[in-house]
């Protein structure tokens, strides 16, 4: 099977890495930096390269790895050129919008979809590896008539490429709980470091500084779009940060200790049931 990587970045090229390292599939990759594309090539991370007009229409499966606002125009844009009957997808953290806007559209081919689970706190093709999705979790994101066996085949390539976890679930769901696994995490830990005390920390921090802190090296312009894409979503967990954070504020300026021993013990005993 041939199968088509769009976008060598971090995740893109994770994703290339990973089917070599993995499958036996054919890998073809591009890349809008030319250069980028070559270098794959020469290190052996794609099989193959060249003009989009020579691989898309070549593909039996095509992943997208482009930023959120940009994946469903380029989509409609190449539709004469993708395989009949072949499935295309991405990897975005947000599947709303994109899903949504994408099955108003008359395609011969089958979009799905899909979001592994996985990232670093750096991006680019330099970054990427082939052991990024080890022990990740790869969910698919169908809408509604998309025919099972196509659904199938892509967590059969999510399979063999070595996901731990493969989940097959609506974009709006989807999108609800990146809302609390990830974004509300971002969002959390930009404004911890925001503090005017954050530049002293040296000598002062350790795990929770650590911890907490980690997530807030982040790519601005992605994440942007990933907040601004799934605002009713995020926005609803930033509410109910806010309303748990105000809570404990009123038990510390109040000195309600027995209500703030409470809610700690609350808060330990759901992560302690939940993991």
């Amino acid at each position: 099977m041939n199968v088509l990587v769009l976008g060598l970045g971090l995740i893109g090229a994770s994703i290339a890495k990973t089917l070599k390292k993995n499958t036996n599939h054919t890998v073809l990759g591009w890349n809008r930096t030319e250069t980028v594309s070559k270098r794959a090539l020469e290190e052996g991370v794609i099989d193959e390269t060249g003009s989009l007009e020579k691989l898309i229409p070549r593909a039996d499966v095509t992943i997208v790895n482009f930023y959120p606002d940009a994946i469903a125009q380029f989509i409609k844009d190449h539709r004469a050129l993708f395989k009949k009957n072949s499935i295309v997808t991405d990897s975005c953290g947000i599947k709303t919008k994109i899903c949504r806007e994408l099955e108003k559209e008359d395609f011969d081919f089958y979009f799905i979809g899909a979001h592994p689970m996985a990232g670093r706190e750096v991006s680019g093709y330099d970054n990427s590896l082939n052991n990024l999705f080890d022990n990740a979790s790869f969910i698919c994101t169908p809408v509604e008539g998309t025919p099972r066996n196509k659904i199938d085949a892509l967590v059969g390539l999510a399979e063999e490429m070595g996901f731990a976890r493969t989940v097959v679930t609506d974009p709006e769901h989807h999108d609800e709980m990146i809302a609390f696994t990830s974004q509300i995490a971002h969002v959390l830990a930009c404004s911890y470091v925001l503090s005017p005390l954050a530049p002293q920390h040296a000598g002062f921090s350790a795990g929770s500084y650590r911890d907490v802190s980690r997530v807030a090296r982040i790519n601005a312009d992605m994440w942007t779009e990933l907040f601004i894409d799934n605002k009713d979503a995020l926005v609803r967990e930033i509410d109910d940060l806010v309303s748990n954070l105000m809570k404990f504020k009123y038990c510390i300026v109040n000195g309600d200790a027995p209500q703030l021993k409470e809610m700690m013990k609350e808060g330990n005993r759901i992560k302690e049931e939940i993991g």
